[in-house]
């Protein structure tokens, strides 16, 4: 049963990360010309995977183990804040800082030392890295939170406000600089609320949507994403993970995969694989997509978005098995790289 549970999760994980893979691959399109409302569409249906995974970051907290007196809660902050999530986050942000550098210099451009310093250190070395930023933030405060849920009810049920009370200053702000804040998804309140859910979760608050739920908070999503068009906000805030549309639809669809954990008899091997592979994919999908993005360049949205999501999962997901297996021997190299 439990490694049952495990491939269950591990096969939404691969799905997740397929998601990711996919929301960069619709870049670089121009949409004001055409499929404006189809892009609309198909990123409010994808949007739901950095969320899924801050929960699920929530809900594998060791809550239990946190709760007890003799758990050494800075050597959990180390171990998973550090070894987990900062050499990996490093490595990578060197790499990716690395041929940034190479690609100004090659071109003549100007290097400016102060502003790779800056991208480096809020995540922005490559586009997905502020989700380890986020993550790093909320793995310092999470045994505070921890006995927060366990103790404390008044302050339990203050601390959903944060989240709702962030979007709305995105909110106030988008509309009245035109402009999304800076750093506005790396802080970590954008997504406090889906980890906070997480360790509510496990420590045994009810999660249940069916489909039906999953699907009206969908059509709620397009909606407000073309309302937002309407009122002339920028494509980049429309069409966001970061609005209220796209976070009541994905804890709705939070809500559906874990009504469906537990009817769940076997799971999908090769979702179960791409899950375990997450982490690495996760590093190695921007590079894979730039050198991808060389050779698929096409007028037709659904062949532009269609070849580039496939090639560079299927090559990404292959990086990482490979590196898998060819270093299987050197467990600490291959939680250095991310690739476990």
């Amino acid at each position: 049963m439990m490694e049952r549970k495990r491939e269950y999760w591990q096969s939404i994980r691969g799905i997740c990360i397929l998601a990711v893979v996919l929301i960069h691959s619709l870049g670089e399109f121009d949409y004001s010309v055409i499929c404006d409302t189809e892009f609309i569409v198909l990123r409010q249906i994808i949007n739901f995977a950095v969320a899924t995974f801050v929960f699920m970051s929530g809900y594998f907290v060791p809550a239990e183990k946190i709760c007890n007196r003799d758990f050494d809660d800075k050597e959990w902050i180390l171990n998973r804040g550090g070894g987990r999530l900062c050499i990996p986050f490093v490595v990578w942000s060197l790499l990716y800082s690395g041929i940034s550098l190479a690609k100004d210099i090659c071109h003549g451009v100007s290097v400016h030392w102060l502003g790779y310093i800056y991208r480096f250190i809020v995540g922005k070395s490559a586009t997905p890295f502020y989700y380890i930023v986020v993550l790093i933030q909320l793995t310092i405060i999470t045994p505070w939170l921890v006995h927060v849920v366990k103790e404390s009810k008044s302050t339990k049920n203050l601390l959903w406000l944060i989240t709702p009370c962030y979007l709305l200053y995105v909110y106030v702000w988008n509309f009245t600089t035109g402009s999304s804040p800076r750093l506005y998804e790396t802080l970590f309140p954008a997504w406090f609320g889906f980890y906070y859910l997480g360790i509510n979760v496990r420590c045994g608050l009810k999660l249940k949507c069916k489909g039906w739920n999953v699907l009206i908070a969908w059509a709620v999503s397009c909606v407000e994403a073309l309302v937002l068009r309407k009122l002339g906000m920028s494509t980049g805030f429309y069409t966001s993970q970061i609005t209220f549309g796209s976070f009541l639809y994905s804890v709705t669809v939070i809500g559906w995969i874990f009504k469906q954990s537990d009817t769940q008899h076997g799971s999908a091997k090769l979702l179960c694989k791409i899950g375990d592979c997450s982490y690495g994919i996760f590093y190695v999908h921007m590079a894979v997509l730039t050198l991808v993005g060389k050779f698929i360049q096409s007028g037709n949205w659904y062949l532009y978005w269609s070849l580039r999501f496939a090639m560079t999962s299927i090559i990404s997901f292959a990086i990482v098995l490979v590196g898998q297996k060819i270093l299987k021997s050197q467990k600490k190299l291959l939680r250095f790289i991310g690739f476990i």
